[in-house]
This record gives C-alpha cells, sequence and structure tokens, in this order.
C-alpha cells in the first residue's frame, strides 16, 4: 500500500492506493490533527511507502512522519502541476451543473479544498516514475 500525502500548513491532503493505483481511501485533515490520522491510517493499512509532496510545509511534515514511520519508505515527489491536474480530475468526476460540456466554456472552479486528490496525483507520479 501507498500512502500520499499532500502537505499543508493548515491541511493536508492523505490518500491511499494499492500497487495498481486504485484509490482506498482519501480524505483532507487539519495539519494539528496529522500526527493522528498517520497512526489511524497505519493501523489500518501495511504502508510500504509514504509518497510526500515537496512543496509548503514538506520539512515540517517530513519531521512528523518521521517519527511514525521508517524514514527508507518516506519518498519526496515534485508538486509540479498537480494541483491542475487534481483540479481537472475533480471536474470530470463531479461536472459542475452535471454537464460536463460547459466547464470547456466557462473554466469552473471547484468549490472545495482539493488537497486529496493532490495526494492521489503524488502517489500517481510516483508510480508513473518508478514502474517503467
Amino acid at each position: 500500500m501507498l500512502m500520499g500525502i499532500d502537505p499543508g500548513r493548515r491541511k493536508c491532503g492523505i490518500a491511499i492506493l494499492n500497487e495498481e493505483a486504485e484509490v482506498l481511501q482519501k480524505q483532507i485533515v487539519d495539519t494539528s490533527n496529522l500526527s493522528k490520522e498517520i497512526e489511524k491510517t497505519l493501523n489500518d493499512y501495511s504502508i510500504n511507502k509514504c509518497i510526500l509532496g515537496n512543496g509548503t510545509y514538506a520539512d515540517k511534515i517530513f519531521n512528523i512522519l518521521q517519527l511514525l514511520i521508517d524514514e527508507k519508505k518516506i519518498k519526496f515527489i515534485e508538486e509540479e502541476n498537480s494541483t491542475l491536474i487534481a483540479e481537472q480530475r475533480y471536474l470530470k468526476e463531479n461536472p459542475p451543473f452535471g454537464i460536463k460540456f460547459l466547464n470547456k466554456i466557462f473554466r469552473f472552479k471547484p468549490k472545495r479544498p482539493l488537497d486529496d486528490y493532490t495526494a492521489v496525483v503524488l502517489v500517481e507520479k510516483y508510480l508513473d516514475l518508478y514502474n517503467k
């Protein structure tokens, strides 16, 4: 199992994917509760790797992870374009007004944070890089 984390000062996205890139769980948590949520996740899943985005607050999240996970399992991944990809995926799965073609014309923005979708994208980027 792979855990992806999109780090942030106030909130973090967490996603659990299997080796075939199937999403088993995704959520957004307050950064202040991240340690507790990761402990819970580690009790529920056997995590082989933790994929951590290298953006905002990554160093602080890395310090938290080191206390909970073997450092060798933590892998940094470039976050470039991950938010844009997450936004596109969210809009595809949740088209505004239920009409997909309108988004091409008006360019709707999601009305909720997408850190959980971004965490999924980070794991997928990792799998693309290291499963070639």
